[in-house]
């Protein structure tokens, strides 16, 4: 049906709307009339006012919008043009445009059973954004044209869109790389290897963008960040089904294991994650890889019945889990799955899915021995009149040939297993070609054929071992990615609250150094005026204490910060090596845990002592030295402690160095000076002697060589603060070991 001329429309010149009618309204009626009714109904309601009206508001633009749908729908091309123009000709405001634009991509779903309101709906958008000149949602109702044809044969089609999709995305990096992944995809359905240069640009693109902001009015950015990590899946798999077509199995895996790694953990990707785990399940099978196979399916069958996908779970997840069962010999509970998904099966519209899993079971009664329920299975799946079909035929020939192989006729077996292995030779199917060297094995060996057997059971092995092998690779892929998984998802969460804490400290160093600056104002214009008035000196006295007391506050607020963060580290750190298995590694994360608690120790006296810029070194090594004894688990009846150390208070630049090198000359004695539980005598002292600052760390253990010529981190770490304090290193091994330090370079706190 037409619709009514416009020209009638515009005579109206005194009629703003002669009916209101909210856009959901019409949406849902749309919907149920269908296009022609709709027009018929709501046209005369939906008239657009004359040019000299005043501009209209949204929802009278969501109805015209709505009109120019139904009519494009229709075929009525002129009609539909000449609303589309009257919207684009309103001058609207970018609230007005975007809110069209978000109706029609968010409203467009609901059509998406209806196909030529579907196609209508996307197409009004796309010239919309075109005439309002919005790049990104034109590729967007593009990418819904392209959804639409996903399943579809439609070539011609898929082609025009890819050309529109290069066009629009021209000169937009992030577009480009989405134009990149559906390249992929459309000469992955043409089966050509380009596919495979695409689907790697938009990869190698995508990845660096995961997780970074991507603002669009369309969607929230969270959505958006969500939506790239579920394409970069479907690249993933969408590779591995590519490089399954060329029989390499092994990084098909691989790509797969990715793709399950980056699926979203969100209810919306849900399918999408156990059709992956199905495909991980079938292709361990596939590399003969028995404890994977069952892992995957089991993976699948939980998701489903987390979120009840009943269907799912009796249909394709029952196949792949009998698969699974099969594979690891379980051929009774394999049985009870494969007819529970033939049962699901039948009853929909494929006939290509029951005849598949009547096969199935033939063939598992076979390997039981049941033959008489292998021929009954067999007859089912003969039943079922299906297109013809590679796999189809291969199932045949494979069940028609182990059900005849104990019969009356063992050529014709013979003859139906030949054209199995035919067919999987010809389709360069591995799991086929394993599957047929076996099943000719097994015929050989029935019929007492010894040297076919023999031949068969060879090249059998052979590729089954290098299946095997390839299976054990990709189980070690799979347990490595996973483990990158969960560190990379480690270092966001820790990045996260880091920046929190960074953005939250910025802020309160940022307002008291604003309070610091406005109380130091105050106090030069005090005491600028300090010659008029007594009291205004007294007054600015009072101010500047004031302003010293929160200075004060704040360096004991920063050092039990800063020793609070230290503690953390250490914790950090103790925690990781509980998860570490290398000796070596586990002894250097503990050295580390040293120095780190030697610096927070430091910290610790800082802002419990009045003087915030000196360490009374006598408490300082006190503790330190406790600490040690306590980290390398050291008894005072094992190791005997001499201590002489003076009262000295040193500034904070002295002591974190020399901290750091008595942290690592007592670790050294504790470490090597008194092997397995041999006991001993440990002296350390801290003195002043002609204006140098002298400290010896003595033991009377097994001796070890000069600091200087070891090429251990701790060696170097104490050649380094040595040269910092302009310090000579003397050492003596003799009845055990003496180092002693010489330090010039020291200050004393004030």
């Amino acid at each position: 049906m037409k619709l009514v001329s416009l020209l009638f429309f515009f005579s109206l010149s005194t009629e703003l709307w002669t009916q209101s009618i909210p856009p959901d309204t019409l949406l849902s009626r749309l919907k149920t009339e269908g296009a022609e009714a709709f027009i018929a109904s709501y046209s005369t309601s939906i008239i657009p006012i004359t040019t000299d009206a005043d501009t209209p508001d949204e929802d009278q633009l969501l109805q015209v919008a709505l009109l120019a749908v139904a009519c494009k729908a229709t075929m009525d091309t002129t009609q539909s043009n000449t609303l589309l123009h009257w919207i684009s000709a309103q001058h609207l405001k970018l609230p007005h445009q975007q809110a069209v634009l978000r109706f029609l991509f968010n409203k467009g779903g609901d059509f998406i059973a209806q196909r030529a309101l579907y196609i209508a709906m996307q197409d009004l958008g796309m010239n919309l954004a075109d005439t309002w000149n919005e790049p990104r949602v034109q590729f967007a109702f593009l990418e819904n044209k392209m959804g639409l044809e996903l399943f579809s044969k439609n070539v011609a089609e898929k082609a025009n869109l890819i050309s529109a999709m290069n066009r629009v995305s021209r000169g937009h990096p992030y577009l480009e790389l989405r134009t990149a992944y559906h390249q992929g995809e459309y000469y992955r359905t043409l089966q050509k290897d380009s596919c495979t240069y695409f689907l790697e640009k938009y990869i190698d693109g995508i990845q660096p963008m995961l997780g970074k902001e991507n603002p669009y009015f369309l969607q929230a950015t969270a959505w958006i960040q969500k939506a790239d990590s579920g394409m970069l899946a479907s690249a993933y798999r969408s590779y591995a089904m590519y490089l399954i077509t060329k029989g390499e199995i092994k990084q098909a895996g691989e790509m797969l294991v990715l793709a399950d790694q980056t699926i979203p953990d969100t209810t919306i990707y849900d399918v999408r994650k156990i059709e992956n785990l199905i495909s991980l399940s079938a292709l361990y099978a596939d590399l003969v890889n028995k404890e994977k196979t069952l892992e995957y399916a089991l993976k699948a069958i939980a998701r489903c019945d987390k979120h009840q996908y009943t269907k799912l779970r009796n249909g394709r997840v029952a196949s792949a889990y009998a698969r699974a069962l099969m594979v690891n010999e379980k051929y009774a509970e394999a049985a009870t799955e494969y007819e529970k998904a033939f049962d699901y099966f039948k009853e929909g519209t494929s006939k290509i899915d029951p005849k598949r899993q009547a096969f199935y079971l033939a063939i598992l009664h076979v390997y039981t021995h049941d033959v008489e329920r292998a021929h009954q299975w067999l007859t089912k799946a003969e039943a079922i009149d299906t297109e013809p079909q590679e796999e189809i035929e291969y199932l045949l020939t494979t069940t028609r040939g182990l059900a005849g192989m104990s019969g009356p006729q063992p050529g014709a077996a013979l003859s139906n297993l030949q054209e199995a292995h035919q067919l999987a030779e010809k389709n360069k199917n591995v799991r086929w070609l394993r599957e047929s060297l076996y099943h000719l094995y097994l015929f050989y060996k029935t019929t007492g054929q010894a040297a076919q057997s023999l031949a068969a059971h060879e090249t059998f092995v052979a590729i089954n071992d290098s299946l095997y092998r390839s299976g054990q690779q990709l189980a070690l892929f799979d347990i490595e990615a996973s483990y990158q998984k969960s560190l990379q998802d480690e270092t966001i969460a820790r990045l996260d609250t880091e920046n929190e804490a960074a953005a939250a400290s910025l802020k309160a160093q940022k307002r008291n150094l604003m309070i610091l600056i406005a109380g130091l104002l105050v106090a030069f214009i005090l005491l600028a005026m300090v010659w008029r008035l007594y009291k205004q000196v007294k007054a600015s006295n009072v101010i500047i204490s004031k302003a010293i007391e929160e200075k004060n506050i704040l360096l004991r607020e920063i050092h039990h910060r800063v020793k609070n963060n230290l503690q953390v580290i250490s914790s950090l750190l103790k925690l990781q090596s509980g998860y570490i298995k290398d000796d070596a590694a586990i002894q250097a994360i503990a050295e580390g845990r040293s120095r780190v608690q030697s610096m927070a120790l430091l910290h610790q006296n800082l802002y419990k002592e009045d003087n915030l810029t000196g360490v009374n070194m006598k408490e300082y090594f006190d503790s330190l030295i406790q600490g040690l004894f306590d980290t390398y688990n050291i008894s005072s009846e094992r190791i005997s402690l001499h201590k002489d150390i003076s009262e000295i208070n040193l500034d904070v630049d002295t002591v974190v160095p020399l901290g750091l090198i008595t942290n690592e000359l007592i670790s050294n004695a504790l470490k090597h000076a008194f092997p397995g539980t041999t006991s001993g005598n440990l002296f350390v002292a801290l003195y002043e002697d002609s204006g140098n600052l002298i400290l010896k760390v003595r033991d009377d253990g097994t001796g070890f060589t000069s600091v200087a010529s070891q090429e251990g981190f701790g060696s170097k770490l104490i050649q380094s603060l040595s040269q910092k304090l302009e310090a000579d290193i003397t050492t003596m091994s003799r009845n055990g070991t003496e180092v002693m330090l010489t330090i010039r370079e020291y200050r004393k706190a004030a």
